[in-house]
């Protein structure tokens, strides 16, 4: 798992991590010493929450992982200054993981500081080119890798998506780019796993990116706004694990690809052998497809909040369908 860190002390994740698959990969050199993997502080809880997600032990105690039997390892890519995701430390990430076995990464993140990197920039193109090349480079080593979509609620297929947040290591600049020029990475990189996120009601997310071609499969990544369930104990949100043997409810495509991870996590298990072409492949199979929905007006204001593309087979909302991990095992 490519992310800010886990806190492998808490009860729910010592019993499945993998120290031996684990690092720091800030500065772009693997550090491999003990506890180097663990987030900064408490405040850099995501990671923690992510593979609690996929692998949270089924031990009778807080929750449950997808999938609670399989290991999850911590590559620690961000940065200690302002938690930033810098394309050296996530190109160190991709190597490390293809060079130490590990089988699957979950990436809920994009590289900064660019949301979107063009390749009329040469800079921006240098970016993409590096993570490329060393996901490229996993993939070949056995290693399937999925990516949450992003959660500006931006169609990745549209012809202009103004970008306001970029470079967000400084001022950022207002500027109107084209996704199929300009990607946002790991997500748009190819054979990676694009995954959106739904709600309770398994409608997209409010929040979440979507796009026909784009998005390969969805999951639950919660939903506070608008698709709250009647239940007084939950939000909408998902519940899992944080530092110092903590738990909390969070939302975000961050939270879908997780999810889909451990479904990935669970058909591996099952196909031993299975290529990550082959993994991709019977991970779309598995999922339910709900199709677009006639129509996407969650504020109730009359006009569309996004416009999906596609039919019941593959659309721009949910790809090839909502994972299910159920059929994933049978």
């Amino acid at each position: 798992m490519i992310d800010t860190g886990v806190d492998d002390t808490h009860p729910d994740l010592a019993p499945n991590f993998s120290a031996s698959q684990s690092a720091n990969c800030v500065g772009g050199k693997a550090d491999t010493s003990e506890g180097a993997w663990r987030p900064y502080t408490a405040d850099d809880y995501h990671g923690t929450h992510v593979a609690g997600e996929i692998a949270a032990a089924r031990n009778g105690i807080g929750v449950a992982g997808v999938a609670p039997g399989v290991k999850v390892s911590s590559i620690k890519v961000s940065d200690p200054n302002n938690g930033l995701f810098y394309p050296e430390n996530v190109v160190c990430a991709f190597m490390f993981a293809a060079d130490h076995g590990v089988e699957i990464t979950n990436n809920s993140y994009y590289v900064d500081p660019w949301l979107y990197n063009c390749m009329d920039d040469p800079d921006q193109r240098a970016i993409v080119d590096a993570v490329n090349r060393a996901q490229l480079y996993a993939q070949r080593k056995g290693t399937l890798h999925l990516a949450s979509a992003g959660n500006s609620n931006h169609d990745l297929d549209s012809d202009a998506i103004v970008d306001d947040s970029s470079p967000d290591d400084s001022t950022p600049v207002t500027r109107t780019i084209d996704p199929h020029e300009c990607y946002d990475i790991p997500t748009q990189l190819p054979g990676i796993v694009t995954v959106s996120a739904t709600g309770v009601d398994k409608e997209k997310s409010y929040y979440s990116s979507y796009g026909k071609g784009v998005v390969d499969i969805a999951a639950p990544g919660g939903d506070a706004r608008y698709q709250i369930p009647d239940t007084p104990s939950k939000n909408g949100r998902i519940l899992s694990t944080m530092p110092n043997n903590e738990y909390a409810w969070l939302q975000g495509t961050s939270m879908a690809s997780p999810h889909a991870a451990g479904v990935a996590a669970l058909l591996k298990s099952k196909h031993r052998h299975a290529s990550p072409a082959m993994l991709q492949a019977l991970l779309k199979a598995q999922a339910d497809n709900p199709g677009c929905p006639a129509s996407y007006d969650q504020d109730g204001d009359g006009a569309q909040d996004a416009t999906c593309e596609g039919g019941k087979r593959v659309n721009g909302f949910y790809g090839f369908g909502i994972v299910n991990a159920l059929r994933a095992v049978r």
